[in-house]
């Protein structure tokens, strides 16, 4: 049996989310049963211990300039402890509202998920990375930590993240090591969850085609293209950022899209 627990805030158009995201769990039911927990901000928090962190004020998500908040990294890292604190599977699959399934990343998280299950890795952290790695990379699978070894690599994607609960630290023991960051550091969600891994843990991240829902669908089920290129651009917000992402509009552009 597997947890899925959704944490953070509700962004981007629900309705065309649950659709694209019951395309994984189709996918998901062939291989285990799971148990879907909604632990989003506010309403799902209501049992979660208190935050350690700066949340910030009024999520400003919509402005592109305020992408970040307070200690997000941190915020998100206490949301997800605290959802593996109030549920008990053997596995746990951490999920953002705004993620964006294509068909080639849905073979990819369950064939990792096989993985796991079958012990050849404790925890998988998924996302897509356009400044690292190959660009538009199908798969490139990269190794965080190896078991016993306390070296763990500086940065993990987080959009979606499997574990094993036996291989994740406890929730005492994150937030202490959490705290000894300094604030700027503390608003990466790629920098804090690589504390969740516990000594035992083996690790790797998953570079894949997964989005991000930048904005809001209102005329029906947006293509893969389009969620790409929200994507995509909502880190552009200024001649210097749009120029660091051109090699990823350039891949875009000649992208054969379905």
């Amino acid at each position: 049996m597997i947890d899925v627990v959704y944490t953070g805030d509700v962004r981007s158009t629900q309705e065309v989310a649950r659709q694209n995201h019951q395309l994984f769990f189709n996918e998901l039911s062939k291989i285990s049963t799971y148990e879907v927990h909604q632990f989003t901000a506010p309403t799902g928090e209501k049992d979660f211990l208190p935050c350690p962190f700066d949340r910030g004020g009024k999520d400003l998500y919509w402005l592109k300039e305020n992408l970040r908040r307070g200690q997000g990294g941190g915020v998100q890292v206490w949301q997800f402890l605290n959802a593996v604190r109030l549920t008990k599977n053997p596995y746990v699959i951490r999920m953002r509202t705004d993620l964006w399934f294509t068909e080639k990343s849905i073979e990819v998280v369950i064939n990792e998920l096989k993985n796991i299950l079958n012990g050849e890795y404790d925890i998988g952290y998924f996302g897509s990375n356009w400044l690292e790695g190959t660009i538009g990379t199908e798969h490139e699978k990269i190794l965080v930590k190896e078991r016993e070894d306390a070296k763990v690599v500086s940065l993990v994607e987080d959009f979606l993240i499997i574990s094993k609960r036996d291989k994740l630290k406890s929730y005492e023991e994150t937030i202490k090591d959490m705290k000894t960051y300094k604030s700027n550091k503390l608003r990466s969600g790629n920098k804090m969850f690589r504390l969740i891994l516990n000594k035992q843990a083996k690790a790797f991240k998953n570079l894949c085609q997964i989005y991000l829902m930048r904005t809001t669908y209102n005329k029906g089920y947006p293509t893969d293209k389009q969620v790409c290129y929200d994507y995509l651009m909502s880190y552009c917000k200024s001649k210097h950022e749009t120029g660091k992402m051109e090699p990823a509009l350039e891949w875009w552009r000649n992208k054969e899209w379905k």
